[in-house]
């Protein structure tokens, strides 16, 4: 059976800058400096686990991990909150109705904690489309994107083959995830009008602005 499979963050809720801005708050005061595009380019799509060894440049235990992700993840909760940014992207809403009319599985594969996927879907209804049990979050039992098991694992929770899925993704690391999970239709969603950049890493079957695309319609 076919699903189709959304990361969250820059996919689903357009709040790239938002992470950024909570991101570098939070470097700031762990290590003096701010990190620069490049720096943050390595950052995104991944754990926090990870993105934590990665800044701090040693190995941590889940509970050391977990303490800097917390704070980190109230900055941007924080942010969310106080720039009222409650939106999701455009027409994602009306294509979800699309799917679930059509009675086609889906699912949500991210990288955000626990906290985070709460936080989501009591701000955006999103039980109105999604089963919070079946959702793929980071609970430290899987491997970070740009392995395949998020994506496997939530196509794998809706009853569907994981080698039929469609996936939606924003990230460069996003997508190389969606390509090594053998995904059968790959979908980049842009965000800073990255379109060349995704389109470039030859993984992605087309690039959308938003889910008004009518094209998005076309492949279920």
């Amino acid at each position: 059976m076919q699903s189709v499979i959304f990361d969250f963050n820059g996919t689903l809720f357009s709040d790239s800058a938002l992470h950024e801005r909570a991101w570098q708050q939070f470097i700031q005061g762990l290590i003096g400096r701010k990190f620069t595009k490049e720096e943050f380019d390595q950052i995104h799509g991944r754990t926090n686990h990870l993105n934590m060894e990665r800044i701090l440049g040693k190995k941590l235990t889940e509970e050391e991990a977990n303490k800097l992700s917390e704070e980190k993840e109230a900055f941007y909760r924080q942010l969310v909150l106080k720039e009222q940014q409650t939106q999701l992207i455009a027409g994602v809403t009306n294509y979800f109705d699309y799917l679930q009319d059509n009675h086609q599985p889906m699912n949500i594969a991210t990288v955000s904690p626990k906290v985070n996927l709460d936080f989501y879907f009591e701000l955006f209804h999103l039980d109105r489309w999604f089963d919070y049990k079946k959702v793929v979050y980071n609970d430290g039992l899987l491997e970070s994107k740009p392995a395949p098991d998020f994506y496997v694992q939530a196509a794998l929770n809706v009853g569907a083959d994981p080698k039929e899925m469609i996936i939606f993704e924003d990230s460069p690391i996003g997508l190389q995830g969606a390509y090594n999970a053998q995904a059968k239709r790959i979908i980049a969603v842009a965000t800073d009008n990255n379109h060349e950049k995704l389109k470039k890493t030859g993984l992605v079957d087309f690039v959308i602005d938003d889910f008004t695309d009518p094209r998005v319609k076309k492949i279920v």
